[in-house]
């Protein structure tokens, strides 16, 4: 058969390529062209053979022996998942995979402090990828997103604190919370009463009382204490008795609005 034919066919049927054992660079490119993934059947392929199969399919950079870093570079920015690929990217690429996705972090080894970063501050989930992070990344996760604390497996308490400021959702995702931490926790969210049990509500009772009789006390710690129906005590009584001048002010106000 000679090459006409062999073109002829592989115009019509481009996998016809599987068939051709030493192919000329015509032929593949005609081939990968149509389907970049076809470059798998392409032994050694050139430079500009591997550029057309990529321009047609960046997944194809799994069949490139020795991709060049501006072949890697177009592929990470295509899809960022490419970088599973790639063998010993290089620090460019691995920081343009990043900026697409930050769950790329999971094909980098032994990540550093700073790529870590840079990726939970892209996704805040990518934190799921890091083993072991540091304080300063688990920060940078939580700011973004509390819900981040579910997938950190030892938070440190400033972090477990910070997410419990911002959603006391928190609570169902901390493991080994001790009364000491309770006794934390509710001056940083009074809502956290909600996953206690009833010795925990009364072993707080003395925290509530130095939180709610200090003059700087916040607004909204206040009405959510007022609000929360998990106090079976009067709350009313409980911020006439116990409250500063301000918790009272915020109670009255708060009275006066509804």
């Amino acid at each position: 058969m000679n090459k006409d034919e062999i073109i002829s066919r592989i115009e019509k049927n481009p996998y016809y390529i599987k068939l051709i054992k030493n192919p000329t660079e015509d032929m593949a490119i005609l081939a990968i062209k149509s389907n970049g993934m076809l470059l798998k059947y392409i032994k050694n392929p050139s430079e500009k053979i591997a550029w057309e199969a990529l321009k047609n399919n960046v997944w194809c950079i799994e069949y490139i022996p020795n991709p060049t870093e501006q072949m890697c570079l177009f592929a990470v920015k295509k899809a960022w998942n490419t970088l599973k690929f790639i063998k010993k990217p290089s620090k460019p690429v691995i920081y343009e995979a990043i900026a697409n996705k930050g769950w790329a972090i999971q094909y980098v080894q032994n990540p550093s402090v700073e790529i870590q970063k840079l990726a939970v501050e892209k996704d805040f989930d990518s934190i799921k990828y890091i083993e072991n992070p540091n304080e300063e990344i688990q920060f940078v996760a939580v700011k973004k997103d509390w819900s981040a604390i579910k997938y950190i497996k030892e938070p440190t308490l400033k972090v477990e604190r910070l997410c419990i400021m911002q959603n006391e959702e928190t609570m169902k995702y901390l493991n080994n919370i001790t009364i000491e931490k309770i006794q934390l926790f509710i001056l940083d969210n009074v809502n956290i009463v909600k996953y206690l049990d009833k010795d925990d509500i009364i072993n707080i009772e003395p925290i509530l009382i130095e939180k709610i009789k200090n003059n700087n006390v916040e607004d909204k710690y206040v009405i959510d204490f007022i609000r929360c129906s998990s106090f079976e005590f009067d709350k009313v009584k409980f911020i006439y008795k116990y409250g500063s001048m301000k918790a009272k002010r915020i109670l009255l106000d708060y009275k006066l609005s509804i």
